[in-house]
């Protein structure tokens, strides 16, 4: 078994979206019973599209430790016929192409990047995530808003944020964890993008969260006077 990953480039973002639903929906469970995977994930980059650092259209990466040779064997006749896939291109990481450094598996890559710890855990729950997000898939023909507005007929405005936070419950954090998560998040993502937009672009950000988390305070207090508190237990 050896670490590769495989760049699909999509004529555009709508292509990328159908690919997933088209096509990894049905091939997940394959690679999953297959003898030339072993653990994976995919990661999709279409979103970034609209923003300067972003891909110039659909990209997504398939990214697993298996056998790649006897994968592309399997499933590359299904890629070739797929309508908006412009190129597919595969990299082991026993043998890596240009300046990539050389692992043995897709875990060591990942330990290498962020610990022995770090790199693990990730490792582990992409899987899991990977698994999460092609039943989402499977079961929301649109996507769901990552904040919806409220109004009579979703007075909470669920959207993915409510996943997210059904996801947290359901493993068995409390309400501080899930403010420390939160938190930590919106941390990690100034850095990122800082990374990919620029210093400014993170800084404009940050303003934009601190002045709405203002903001939130008189919303708060006028909530905290007209609501009973205190008052909710657990069954």
């Amino acid at each position: 078994m050896t670490g590769a990953t495989i760049e699909f480039h999509f004529t555009d973002v709508s292509s990328e979206a159908d690919f997933i639903r088209a096509y990894l929906t049905d091939a997940w469970p394959r690679f999953e019973a297959s003898e030339y995977w072993d653990h994976g994930w995919f990661w999709r980059y279409g979103q970034f599209a609209d923003f300067e650092s972003g891909p110039d259209g659909g990209f997504l990466r398939l990214v697993f430790d298996g056998d790649p040779d006897a994968l592309i064997d399997a499933e590359s006749d299904r890629w070739e016929k797929f309508d908006g896939l412009k190129s597919w291109d595969c990299n082991r990481y026993d043998d890596p192409d240009g300046d990539h450094e050389a692992f043995e598996s897709l875990l060591a890559q990942q330990q290498a990047a962020k610990g022995a710890v770090g790199g693990e855990r990730e490792y582990r729950f992409k899987a899991l995530t990977a698994r999460l997000a092609l039943d989402y898939y499977r079961t929301f023909d649109d996507p769901l808003p990552a904040v919806a507005e409220s109004g009579a007929d979703d007075p909470k405005g669920i959207g993915a944020w409510a996943l997210l936070h059904d996801l947290l419950v359901q493993c068995g954090y409390h309400w501080y964890d899930e403010t420390d998560i939160t938190l930590r998040m919106l941390q990690n993502r100034l850095k990122s993008i800082a990374g990919y937009a620029g210093a400014d672009a993170a800084r404009e950000e940050y303003d934009r969260i601190r002045e709405a988390w203002i903001e939130h305070e008189a919303e708060l207090e006028d909530w905290l006077a007209d609501a009973p508190t205190g008052t909710m237990s657990e069954p």
